[in-house]
C-alpha cells in the first residue's frame, strides 16, 4: 500500500517538474516585433493658380524635379511619450539605407522591426555619409541646392501599429514647400516642414 502511495507521489512529482520545464520553454505572449514596409507616398509638383492669372502672363514654376536624401536614422515616437524630451532619444534604430531618390510616384525604403503601439511622429536622420557627401539634394526652377549637413525630416500624425504591413508616409506637404525653395538655410528650411503619418 505505501509502494503505491510513493509511486503515485512520484509521477506527480515528476509530471509537475515535467509541466515547469515545458512552460520554462515556453515563447512568450505575443508582444514581439512587427515587420513594417516603410515607403515614401506619391505627390505632385503642380501649382494650382487662379483661371485669371494663368490667362495672364506666364509665371516661372518652380516646382521640384529632383529630390534625393541619404538617410542615417529613424526614430519612432510613441502617443504617450513627451516628444519634446531629449530622453525620449533612446528609441533610435539604425536606418543606413543610403541615398533614396523621391521619386513622384513613391519609394520604397525597405522594413524595419517595430514594436506594437500608437505612434505620433516618425522621424529620419539625414547625413553626408552617402557617396555624393550630401545630406540632401534638390533641383527646382530656382537652381539646383544641395548640403551636407546632419538635418531631421519628420512625419507627424497618428499610427497604430498592430499587424505586419506598410506604412506609406505622406510627403505632399514636404515637397510643396520645397518646390518653392530659393536658396536660403536648407537645414532650416527642411526641419521647418512636416510630412504626415496616418494609418
Amino acid at each position: 500500500m505505501k509502494y503505491g502511495i510513493m509511486n503515485k507521489s512520484r509521477v506527480m512529482i515528476t509530471s509537475l517538474l515535467m509541466a515547469s520545464n515545458f512552460l520554462g520553454c515556453a515563447k512568450p505572449a505575443s508582444n514581439g516585433s512587427l515587420a513594417v514596409g516603410l515607403q515614401m507616398g506619391s505627390y505632385t509638383t503642380a501649382q494650382v493658380r487662379p483661371l485669371w492669372r494663368l490667362l495672364a502672363v506666364p509665371e516661372a514654376n518652380a516646382a521640384v524635379t529632383s529630390l534625393k536624401m541619404c538617410f542615417k536614422r529613424l526614430r519612432f515616437k510613441a502617443a504617450d511619450v513627451d516628444t519634446a524630451s531629449p530622453s525620449t532619444d533612446s528609441d533610435n534604430m539604425d536606418f543606413a539605407i543610403g541615398e533614396m531618390t523621391i521619386a513622384n510616384n513613391g519609394a520604397s525604403l525597405g522594413a524595419i522591426k517595430l514594436a506594437p503601439g500608437n505612434y505620433r511622429r516618425i522621424e529620419f536622420d539625414l547625413d553626408s555619409s552617402c557617396a555624393s557627401g550630401k545630406s540632401i539634394q534638390l533641383t527646382n526652377a530656382n537652381g539646383v541646392f544641395s548640403s551636407n549637413q546632419t538635418m531631421t525630416i519628420k512625419f507627424s500624425g497618428n499610427f497604430t501599429a498592430s499587424a505586419d504591413g506598410v506604412l506609406t508616409l505622406g510627403v505632399q506637404t514636404i515637397l510643396t514647400a520645397l518646390n518653392s525653395y530659393n536658396g536660403t538655410d536648407l537645414k532650416v528650411a527642411t526641419e521647418s516642414i512636416s510630412g504626415t503619418l496616418a494609418n
